[in-house]
Order: C-alpha cells, then sequence, then structure tokens
C-alpha cells in the first residue's frame, strides 16, 4: 500500500460544492489544490453521506472515497469497507416506517430504491439534486441487496428519538441537515469519523497528519476524528462546536484558503 504523508477528508454539499451559490461541481481552483496535495504526498478522499452514483460528477477529482456517512470506502478503485443494514433490519424498517407522510429511499452504491414513484419526497429529492431518472428503481423485495443507508423523509416530529429508542442496538440515526426533515440510518457504529480511523489505522497514518473539512451535522463526528477539523464559512452550529478552523465558503474558495494557511499546498 502506498505511504502517505497524512489524509485529507471533504465533505461534498456544501463544502466541495454549495447549493446555495450554485455551484454544482468542483471548482477549477479546488481541483488544482487537490493535485498539489497528491504531489506532495497527501491522500484526497472525498467523505459524503451520498452513495458512490450520486457523487458521479465529482469522485474522479479524487484518490478514494467514504460514501453513505462511512458505509463504504475505496481507494484507486479497491473497495476496503462495504458496511450494509442486514436484509431483516431493511424490512422491519419498512414495515414500521413507511406511510404516505414518511417516505424511505434505499440505497446501494449504484442504485436507489422509491417506494413509490408518485410520493412527493421522492419527485422533490430527484429535482432538488438534479439526478437522472435511470439511477433510481422502484423497490421490490430482494435478495442480497446491499443496502448501505436508508433514507427517511418525515413529517412527525419525534420520529427521531422514537427510530432512535427502537433501534439503538443495531442502527445508526443521523440527521444530516439541522433545517430538514430527513433522517440517514445506517448500521450501528457507522459514522464518518469511524470510516476515516479505521482508514488511518490501515495505511499507518497518524491522527495529527489527518484533516476535514465539513459543514453538516453529518461531519461532527468526521470533524472531531481528523487531527484538524474545519468547518466552511456556511455551517450548523453543531458542526461549528466539533471544528478546531473556521474557513471561507465554498464561492470563497475555502478549501483552498484554509489549506494554504495550514501550509499543506
Amino acid at each position: 500500500m502506498k505511504k502517505y504523508r497524512g489524509a485529507v477528508f471533504f465533505d461534498y454539499d456544501g463544502t466541495t460544492i454549495d447549493e446555495t451559490d450554485k455551484i454544482n461541481g468542483a471548482t477549477e481552483t479546488t481541483i488544482k489544490t487537490l493535485g498539489k496535495l497528491k504531489d506532495n504526498g497527501y491522500l484526497t478522499m472525498l467523505c459524503s453521506g451520498r452513495s458512490k452514483r450520486f457523487l458521479e460528477a465529482d469522485i474522479d477529482k479524487f484518490e478514494g472515497a467514504i460514501t453513505c456517512n462511512g458505509s463504504y470506502t475505496e481507494i484507486g478503485g479497491e473497495t476496503m469497507d462495504d458496511i450494509h443494514i442486514p436484509e431483516e433490519l431493511v424490512q422491519e424498517v419498512i414495515g414500521r416506517y413507511f406511510s404516505e407522510d414518511t417516505a424511505l429511499h434505499l440505497e446501494t452504491q449504484d442504485v436507489t430504491y422509491y417506494m413509490h414513484y408518485n410520493q412527493k419526497f421522492y419527485q422533490d429529492f430527484r429535482d432538488f439534486l438534479g439526478f437522472p431518472e435511470r439511477w433510481f428503481a422502484p423497490w421490490e423485495r430482494r435478495k442480497n441487496e446491499h443496502i448501505t443507508k436508508i433514507v427517511v423523509n418525515y413529517h412527525k416530529e419525534d420520529l427521531i428519538e422514537e427510530l432512535q429508542a427502537e433501534f439503538e442496538d443495531v442502527l445508526q440515526c443521523v440527521k444530516p441537515f439541522e433545517d430538514r426533515r430527513i433522517l440517514d440510518i445506517t448500521s450501528k457504529g457507522v459514522t464518518k469519523g469511524d470510516a476515516i480511523t479505521k482508514l488511518l489505522d490501515r495505511l499507518g497514518i497518524d491522527r495529527k497528519d489527518s484533516y476535514a473539512f465539513g459543514d453538516s451535522d453529518n461531519d461532527i463526528e468526521m470533524l472531531k476524528t481528523a487531527g484538524t477539523g474545519i468547518v466552511m464559512g456556511r455551517h450548523s452550529k453543531a458542526a461549528g462546536r466539533a471544528a478546531t478552523m473556521i474557513t471561507g465558503t465554498v464561492k470563497e474558495e475555502g478549501i483552498t484558503q484554509a489549506l494554504e494557511k495550514l501550509g499543506l499546498i
């Protein structure tokens, strides 16, 4: 395995791209910065709540990726980890929580399954992120599908507490955005931070030589785990508390600003 001086982990939404400022792909400055990091001996990893398919526009700009909040890890096209939710648990969550006003998506690394085509959340989700319809398929009870994440769009305020109480020993529940009623469900113990810890240990990289950029609540474990946690200029309150450094927004080229300040490029 290649030896690295350190590793830098980048969240995607709100960090590498920014819907607020209509920046839908990694900027030219960010791409050049990633090249400089690589030349300087640093591993560059995209670290997102999205599945691999939903990162298609930019995943090739990085040496590797951690997806679905830590469920899946790959470097140079080689899979290092693929943690999926057991089939019986997937069926239990569907049976207990899918309803007319609670929408569920079931994510693999290649396809996202929806429960009903006409459900508003499904339509809004696709339109909001501009994803092509071919990346989605209707859910039918399938064998041997690696469901790495369940996405829940809910209206009932106490649904999170209910889910966490019912499945606290087997599932991880994270609200990725402080201002949206969306919940990410993965296997217990799966976080971006856990995935980073395993990867650093595997590659023999000291924690002090690791850096993480994020902005949202699902970045908290990542920001705490890395030796230096950096939040973007727009970030959630909880992410801000978890970080050790703040930089500019995506539009302000916050990634490059911070890496220059840290002396990594």
